[in-house]
């Protein structure tokens, strides 16, 4: 049985691209969806807490077939807007288009890159 507080809801739906929301235990997941690049970035941006609260953050990257540097930088304050509230981000991806820039702008520490869901949830859940 699906109660509504885990049940996905989705937040918004654009030409080639999807962001849903749900909460697992402490930690509320996003899942992206597609396509995301500078057509898409102010309705991200808009869409994304803006003040998240020391809590932890996964974002289900693992179905993205595109992200810009736009969209990134949108990930990244929000990463950074957690960690100066006491809250995590992980990211859950193992698709190049994700992980490559990440990887090549240095932006682990505050974007942590895990290869599954699960694993991005234990990295925020058992982060001190």
């Amino acid at each position: 049985m699906t109660t509504d507080a885990t049940r996905p809801r989705q937040r918004a739906s654009g030409e080639g691209w999807s962001l849903d929301e749900h909460e697992a235990g402490d930690v509320t997941v996003f899942v992206l969806r597609g396509e995301f690049d500078l057509a898409v970035s102010a309705k991200l941006a808009d869409l994304l807490p803006t003040a998240p609260g020391a809590r932890g953050v996964v974002l289900d990257m693992t179905g993205v077939e595109y992200c810009d540097s736009s969209c990134l930088q949108i990930l990244l304050r929000l990463g950074t807007r957690l960690k100066e509230a006491g809250g995590r981000l992980a990211v859950a991806s193992d698709v190049h288009a994700v992980v490559r820039p990440i990887e090549l702008l240095g932006l682990g520490d505050v974007m942590p890159l895990h290869p599954t869901v699960d694993a991005a949830r234990a990295a925020v859940d058992g982060a001190p």
